[in-house]
């Protein structure tokens, strides 16, 4: 099933059967330039064989800039609520677009249950905020006050749902800060947060197996380098059980 959005942005939805069920919507990284593939139809490949629906969001067919691109969101969350087999939705993010998923937690956290963000793009702050997608998300006008309607650690509610984190500590483009100011926020407003942090990790690893190795990488040694961090894919699973 496909939803297409007026902007010709549009979210592929696979049901895993006729049951009402979660929804995991995965919003793919890239730096708000792009929609990697390696956190798109893999991802939910991995996290739909455990019996949730999914649906990826390809949401810069169109690149619509902030709050274009947000409102469009809001809209794709109320056409999935209408899906009658939809239960929640939790979203997934990795990178830029964990950013656009933790967006949709903290604006609408009446749509959203929960988050999942993979080395998320978080903050405006410039000693740890990542340049590139935030001029991708908000084009020339940079100016500090619309910097900072983006910068997500400032906006948590106190209705927001419940959040699990990774991050890898060396991680170069978008560093382990912004995932860690996101944490302290929202311990600050008590809202329920896991989190991990592992010490090596290229950015962009996505869940870690033979079907998504870098370009520069063979599978197999992209497997025997970054194999083990597969493991946030399955604390991430038993997380979902347990909100």
């Amino acid at each position: 099933m496909r939803i297409d959005l007026p902007s010709n942005n549009y979210a592929d939805v696979t049901l895993y059967d006729n049951k009402k069920r979660d929804l995991l919507l995965i919003c793919p990284g890239g730096g708000y330039e792009f929609t990697s593939w390696r956190e798109a139809k893999p991802v939910a490949e991995c996290f739909g064989s455990d019996g949730y629906h999914t649906a990826v969001y390809y949401y810069r067919e169109n690149k619509l800039i902030h709050p274009a691109i947000i409102s469009e969101a809001e809209t794709l969350l109320y056409k999935l609520k209408e899906i009658p087999n939809v239960k929640r939705i939790i979203t997934i993010g990795f990178s830029a677009g964990g950013h656009l998923a933790a967006h949709m937690l903290v604006s609408f956290p009446s749509l959203v249950k929960g988050s999942i963000l993979a080395y998320p793009v978080i903050t405006s702050n410039i000693r740890f905020r990542h340049a590139g997608s935030f001029l991708n998300l908000l084009g020339s006008d940079l100016s500090k006050d619309r910097v900072e309607e983006v910068s997500l650690e400032r906006h948590i509610p106190k209705n927001c749902g419940p959040v699990f984190i990774f991050h890898t500590v060396d991680d170069t483009a978008v560093p382990m800060e912004n995932s860690m100011l996101f944490l302290a926020s929202l311990r600050m407003k008590r809202i329920p947060v896991e989190a991990h942090f592992f010490p090596m990790g290229r950015h962009g690893i996505s869940i870690a197996t033979k079907d998504v190795p870098f370009e520069d990488m063979t599978p197999d040694d992209f497997v025997g380098k970054y194999g083990h961090l597969h493991e946030w894919v399955d604390l991430a699973k038993a997380w979902l059980k347990r909100i």
